[in-house]
């Protein structure tokens, strides 16, 4: 003979939320993020969308932030005749969830002609949408990297674990 519930009460099973469930939810809420108007002093977010598509020179490093409590996408695009002999680099990201992020990324170059290295780094402490200056870096000096001519190497990476890169940029020499 079946059981019969006499107590009248019922039990749930709690279910935490899958993978897939939370990639869902964050990818409705950056596509509600970019459609919507984007936080004050930013530019658009149709902006903000275009620079965080693929395209020539650009890095775009998608993941989440080591709190786990964001997730998005950062990138970075490189220009080496912006100035004779450093390069150029304009940051984008759109970044939702909530809380603080705590996220950070590095852009690594490296002159593959001359050895020389060096690193600019971004942070991201908080559910953003920006373009380039003033955030995610405070100056426009900011924005230039002494990278010398020749043909530079990139890499970007965030402390979520987004990777994206290499991508290799020729910088013009200083011809005074």
């Amino acid at each position: 003979m079946a059981e019969v519930n006499t107590t009248s009460m019922t039990r749930r099973a709690t279910r935490r939320p899958t993978a897939t469930a939370t990639l869902a939810a964050t990818a409705v809420a950056l596509a509600a993020a970019l459609a919507a108007p984007a936080t004050a002093n930013a530019q658009d977010s149709s902006e903000a969308l275009v620079q965080l598509l693929p395209a020539p020179n650009r890095l775009v490093a998608w993941g989440g932030s080591p709190t786990g409590a964001c997730a998005g996408a950062v990138s970075t695009s490189l220009r080496g005749d912006g100035y004779p002999g450093s390069a150029s680099v304009s940051w984008a990201f759109a970044v939702v969830g909530v809380g603080p992020c705590a996220l950070t990324a590095t852009l690594s170059w490296r002159n593959l002609d001359t050895g020389t290295s060096g690193q600019k780094v971004a942070q991201i402490p908080h559910p953003r949408i920006s373009l380039g200056i003033p955030d995610p870096i405070a100056h426009p000096y900011d924005a230039i990297i002494p990278t010398g001519s020749g043909r530079v190497e990139y890499r970007l990476t965030t402390t979520g674990g987004a990777v994206a890169g290499p991508v290799v940029v020729d910088t013009v020499a200083y011809t005074g």
